[in-house]
């Protein structure tokens, strides 16, 4: 803890606003581990509110939104047609193509504006619930992979990014002295989450390689 206290201090000194916005920024911890990181009493000589910590690390999560939003597909159909990145890009993006795919199947029988509105509901509650690997990062890769257009996106990643960080207010106001405690399972629940899909990866790469005879 001390260490990692000493890390941050060197980073931003004892500016707390600054950090929470930064470190909403960063894919995985976004929202959910800047509101408890900005609240914390080990972190910061004077430590943010709940409603602080929310208003700050919901402006720095959702600055990376429209950035994707512009930027991801043409990065993606460019990257997945090279043999090298085709790799990175199947181990971070592979659930998400099968998530639209199922999804982009479910809505074909729909109307187009029952087909956009299932869409929007899916990445909502997929950036909502306030678990590692389903924030606005993941969620407007989803969104894009989907085909919702720009507006759309923004509203759908944006409202259930507000209601993640609703629900991790929340649980930090229960317990206003452990936010530090929250935080640090929330991160091992993230290198546990990522571990495992990792695994997953290449256990699924070796039962696709053809076997030799």
């Amino acid at each position: 803890m001390e260490a990692i206290t000493n890390f941050f201090s060197s980073l931003f000194g004892d500016n707390a606003v600054l950090a929470t916005i930064l470190i909403a920024v960063v894919p995985m911890i976004e929202l959910k581990g800047a509101i408890p990181f900005g609240m914390s009493k080990n972190f910061w000589t004077k430590p943010l509110t709940s409603i602080e910590a929310f208003g700050y690390g919901f402006i720095g999560s959702i600055l990376v939104v429209p950035i994707l939003a512009i930027i991801f597909k043409p990065i993606y159909n460019y990257l997945k047609d090279k043999k090298f990145f085709n790799k990175i890009i199947s181990f971070f993006t592979g659930s998400l193509q099968n998530k639209s795919a199922e999804m982009n199947l479910k809505t074909n029988n729909k109307t187009p504006i029952k087909s956009i509105i299932l869409k929007m509901l899916s990445v909502f509650l997929f950036v909502a619930f306030p678990v590692p690997l389903t924030g606005v990062w993941t969620g407007t890769c989803l969104a894009v992979l989907l085909g919702l257009n720009f507006w759309q996106i923004m509203v759908s990643v944006i409202t259930g990014n507000f209601v993640c960080g609703i629900i991790v207010t929340f649980v930090c106001n229960i317990f206003p002295n452990a936010t530090n405690i929250i935080l640090y399972v929330f991160i091992v629940i993230i290198i546990l989450a990522f571990a495992i899909k990792l695994i997953f990866h290449f256990i699924k790469k070796k039962k696709d390689k053809p076997q030799s005879v």
